[in-house]
Parts: C-alpha cells; structure tokens; sequence
C-alpha cells in the first residue's frame, strides 16, 4: 500500500526521452526539468524511479553544485590556483580568495552550494522512502542500481558538505566536533547537527550498503572513443557518468583516508586499481584538439566518476576564455611563471610533463606570459565530442595518490605515486631520494596541484592536511577561520540544533 504522502505534488527533475546524445553516445543525461507531478504517478513504474534518479545527477550539473563551485570555481579559488583572484579583490571571487566569508556575495555562494547540496540530498531520501516497498516495480538489476546510486549520491553530498562547513580531523581530533546535519528522510529543511564522528559513521554505512547493491552490475562502459555502448538497455550505459561500484570503493578509499583509517584506505584503492576497469590516457597519442572527434584533454579515460554537463562549452568559454582573445573580471587564469615551477620543464625548455604548458599536446592557452587559461573544458564547435563535456569528481590518479599516502613503506608508496609519474611521462622516483615521509608528502602535494587543476580537489588536500600557508600569500597564515565555511545566516536564524 502506498504511503499517503504519495498525494502530494513535489517539484522534481525529470529526464524526458532517452535517445541518443549523438550517433554514439546515449542523451540520458540531457534532463529537462517538467513542471509538476504527483508522487503517486512519479513511483508509480520503474521509469519513474529512473527519472528520479537522472534529476539528481542534472542537479549535480548545476553550477552551484559540481558543475561549477565544487569543482573548478570556488574550490580552486580558495586553493589560489588562479592568479587573477589573488592579485585583485573587486569581485565575488577576489573575496573568496581572501577568505572574506563575511562578505555578502560570498555569503550567497555559500549558502546556495549549501541549500542545493541538501536539496539534492532531499531527492535521494525522496526515491530511497518507499523503494524496498516499490521494490516488485523494477526489472533486473535495476532495483539495485537506484538504490545504490541514491545512497550513494546521499553519502558524497554529505561527505563534501562535511569537509566544507566542519573541521577536518587533523586540525579538530576531538570525537564530539561539531559536523552538520545528515538527512536520511525526505524533508526540504536541514535537521539536527550531529558530530563529524556521527556523519563519517552515516556516510560509510550509506556508502558500504551502496557498494553491496551495485556489486551487481560492475561492468564499466568508457566514453572514451564516443563509441557505441555494449550495453542493450540505455540505464546501464556509460557508467562512467553515474555512481557505478567502482566509484563507491574509490569513495569509500577517500572517507577511510580523511578518518586516518589507513589500512581500509589502502584496501579500497587497491581494489579499484586491480580491477583494471580504469586506464591513464596514453600520453605519447592522445590529442587535446577539440576540433578532433576524439579529443580528450579531460583525459576521461581515467575518470570513475564525473559529472555530464551538457552546456561545459559556455562555462569553458566564460571563465576560462577558449573562443575570445582578452582576459575579463570573471575570467579563471594563472601564469607561465606558476605553471613552469609546478610542472617539470626540461633544460631546453620542453615540458616532460604532458600535464604542462610547453607540452606538444599542450592543455593550455597562453595569452601573454601573465595570462595562461586551462583548456581542460575546451569545447569548440564539435557537439559530437562527449569527452569534452565532462567534469571529473574522482580519478584514477587519486586513488593511486591515496594508494601511496595509506601504504605502510615509502618503497610501495613509490611505486603507486610513480605509476601516475610515468603515464604523465615524467621520471619515477627514486627511493634513495625520497627517502622521508616529509619528502613523500612534498612529492604527493605537487601530484595533486598538477593533476587537479580547475577540479577543485586540492583545496580538500590543504584542509585535510592543515596547512598553514597556500601557495600564494593574499589569504595568510591559514586557521579553522578560513578553512571552515561558516553556516549559512539562514540556517543559524532558524536554528540548525
């Protein structure tokens, strides 16, 4: 028997038509959101629980959530990876770069990330709430696939809001430190704040039931060529897209290393790794020429999880200026003089690092030697390339990075840091020169500087490691103060506890 809730009618975002994105790759990620819908017609089929499920990723697309602050805008502002922000303070992001969290367009970034982090929340607990009854409506493995995926999403969302708005473990081990609130029901207000312990608790249960339902389908289909899917049913194709098994472990290896939980660190990033399911992009014949159908300067075949963004080409247009010739007040740009001294350059010149600016397959633009912009998101005019409309949330590299931090000598933590070193064709290290734990330290920061550029993973690494001083001095000496977002004004008002 249905819930009588199921009468009421709730906004939600549905994807209409599953086709085909281009003559290869499927459009089930174009969501387009419908008006209204009641809950009894939207779980009353299998496809509706689908439709669900897709709404949350779009959700996920927004530029409030991955496709844009949590990954290559506020994040790597804050991480002063572009030196615009730090050099001037006249816009929202010049005051974020500051740390300015009392300043009020920043207060409105915050707390728009915050309301939609818990607002996609809202929708996993809106599909999770009756599903086990449901259950007798799906077909297959599908049952699995949206719980799992559902939880999932829940677990992710809360495990970044945590890292954001709480103390990371090493600058606050205290147990009862304050954490956030982790909604299990469906409901479109935040509760009770429970400690960072409770939280890390709920998300590695949400994350661990997750990895047993989607146990079930471990079969990855790459986007990498734009070829035709394997798959004969269009939810289970391009994994890579979703939050597939694999990205549950890689996550699952990510909250074990955030808790100081080494050995099941270790555990999870081996398992990704030898399930050999994921690849580094061949640096000595992958092109970055968008004009090119297979053109993958987001080296999408090391991606487990990444976010679909059906619009990157203005995002990458505006910020990081692919189609005009003169830098703006939005724009997202760093120098020649940063990128030489954070990737290898040879004696003469060249790059040895494909990830740098004087490589052949340069990822980069130069405009003067002041002025150089990514061309990760560069998407030109080839609609039909899908490489290029992907934002990475984890990678391959990562989980070889957490490899290397959780391993018990620095010997086998050479060799997993060393396997990203050489497929970026760079020289391995050497153990008689990396010989301290500080030394490895140093060489996994620059990994993460290098590989994370305008994916806004290396603020988590400063936060979580409690650095004290950034690479550059506009923010100064770091404290709780300018790692931890304060709570929205909304949420302190209405009384979060």
């Amino acid at each position: 028997m249905k819930n009588t809730y199921r009468n009421k009618t709730y906004i939600v975002l549905l994807m209409v038509g599953l086709g085909i994105l281009t003559q290869s790759c499927n459009k089930w990620l174009d969501v387009q959101p419908s008006t209204q819908t009641t809950e009894e017609k939207q779980f009353s089929s299998e496809q509706g629980y689908k439709d669900a499920l897709i709404g949350i990723y779009q959700k996920m697309a927004q530029t409030n959530s991955y496709g844009k602050d949590l990954t290559y805008g506020c994040l790597d502002v804050l991480a002063q990876l572009y030196q615009n922000k730090a050099n001037a303070n006249t816009d929202t992001y010049g005051q974020l770069a500051r740390y300015n969290y009392t300043d009020g367009s920043v207060k409105v970034i915050l707390s728009s990330l915050w309301s939609t982090q818990y607002s996609t929340i809202a929708q996993a607990n809106y599909i999770l709430k009756d599903i086990d009854t449901d259950k007798g409506l799906f077909s297959g493995i599908n049952f699995q696939l949206v719980k799992g995926e559902a939880l999932a999403t829940r677990a992710l969302l809360h495990f970044d809001l945590l890292r954001l708005f709480a103390a990371a473990p090493l600058a606050n081990s205290a147990a009862e430190t304050s954490g956030i609130p982790y909604m299990t029901a469906f409901t479109v207000s935040p509760g009770k704040e429970l400690s960072r312990t409770e939280v890390l608790s709920l998300v590695e249960k949400d994350l661990k039931e997750a990895e047993t339902l989607l146990a079930a389908y471990p079969i990855i289909d790459q986007i990498k060529d734009n070829t035709t899917s394997t798959s004969l049913e269009v939810f289970t194709m391009f994994r890579q897209n979703r939050l597939n098994v694999w990205a549950v472990k890689a996550l699952l290896a990510r909250v074990y290393l955030y808790k100081g939980d080494k050995a099941n660190a270790l555990k999870y990033a081996k398992e990704v790794i030898e399930s050999q399911k994921f690849e580094f992009i061949n640096g000595n014949t992958n092109t970055v020429n968008a004009a090119t159908a297979t053109s993958n300067a987001i080296f999408s075949t090391e991606h487990i999880f990444s976010i679909y963004k059906s619009n990157l080409k203005d995002v990458s247009d505006r910020y990081f200026k692919t189609e005009a010739g003169a830098a703006e007040n939005e724009d997202l740009f760093t120098t020649l003089a940063n990128l030489n001294s954070w990737y290898e350059v040879s004696v003469s010149g060249h790059a040895i690092d494909i990830r740098g600016p004087q490589a052949s397959n340069s990822r980069w633009n130069q405009f003067n030697a002041s002025t150089v912009y990514s061309n990760k998101y560069y998407v030109g005019n080839n609609v039909n390339n899908v490489n290029q409309k992907l934002i990475p949330v984890i990678k391959l590299s990562e989980v070889y990075y957490i490899a290397a931090e959780a391993s018990e000598t620095i010997d086998q933590a050479l060799v997993y840091l060393n396997k990203v070193r050489t497929a970026r064709l760079i020289p391995a290290l050497s153990a008689s020169t990396i010989n301290t734990d500080a030394l490895l330290e140093g060489e996994l920061f620059k990994e993460y500087r290098k590989d994370f550029y305008a994916e806004g993973q290396l603020w988590y690494y400063y936060k979580r490691k409690n650095y004290s001083t950034l690479q550059n001095t506009v923010g100064g000496t770091m404290n709780s103060a300018k790692y931890d977002f304060p709570l929205p004004d909304n949420e302190i008002e209405f009384g979060l506890n």
